[in-house]
């Protein structure tokens, strides 16, 4: 169970300015297994926002809770166990390592979710078009190649909530919609939440919007 409550929260770059959103400066609830998108322009913290839901960064005013917890009062030991297998997450960095494989930048999560192996991810690097590039080096992919790894890799271990930030930004039509398939598939699989962070909106999976 991933309950999120966010009161009065405001990044720290925003304090002194005036600004409109259902996220900033409000109350807000995402319940258990929700499905949302964060919708806002470059610029209005939407990196951030998941940053902070995550506890890698604390460059904000109010309070936010995890699972009626702050977050900022959670135990390091206790993030290993949740990041683990409670929550996974898509960067716009990717997070990947350059000089490992497809297939060793994968094997660097801590577990598979159940009834995941190697062959039924190198299955799913199928449909996404680069089942060849198992055993390339990622420094060798073009960023939309490496964009699929790594939604790949956050899919395959097994989590309650999915943090994507802006996870299709390099894809094409076609390789977007796989790829969003394949989300719906695994929040089923998994009965997950997911937050996603978006320009414009995503169609056709169901979101919530929340306007940043």
């Amino acid at each position: 169970m991933i309950e999120i409550e966010l009161n009065r929260v405001c990044p720290n770059v925003f304090e002194d300015i005036e600004i409109k959103s259902e996220v900033w400066n409000t109350t807000l609830r995402l319940d258990n297994g929700g499905r949302y998108q964060i919708m806002a322009q470059s610029g209005k913290g939407k990196t951030s926002f998941l940053y902070f839901l995550l506890g890698l960064r604390s460059d904000y005013k109010g309070d936010i809770y995890l699972n009626q917890k702050k977050i900022l009062e959670i135990k390091e030991e206790e993030w290993i166990i949740l990041r683990k297998r409670k929550i996974t997450s898509i960067f716009q960095d990717l997070q990947l390592i350059n000089h490992l494989s497809v297939a060793e930048n994968i094997g660097l999560v801590p577990e598979y979710a159940e009834g995941y192996n190697e062959g039924l991810i190198r299955d799913m690097l199928m449909e996404v078009g680069i089942a060849d590039k198992w055993h390339e080096k990622v420094k060798t992919l073009s960023f939309g190649q490496k964009q699929r790894v790594a939604i790949i890799r956050a899919l395959c271990k097994p989590f309650e909530l999915l943090l994507c930030d802006e996870p299709f930004s390099h894809l094409d039509e076609a390789n977007t919609m796989i790829c969003r398939s394949l989300i719906l598939k695994r929040l089923d699989e998994e009965q997950a939440g997911v937050i996603i962070t978006s320009l414009d909106g995503e169609e056709g999976m169901g979101l919530k919007t929340i306007n940043l």
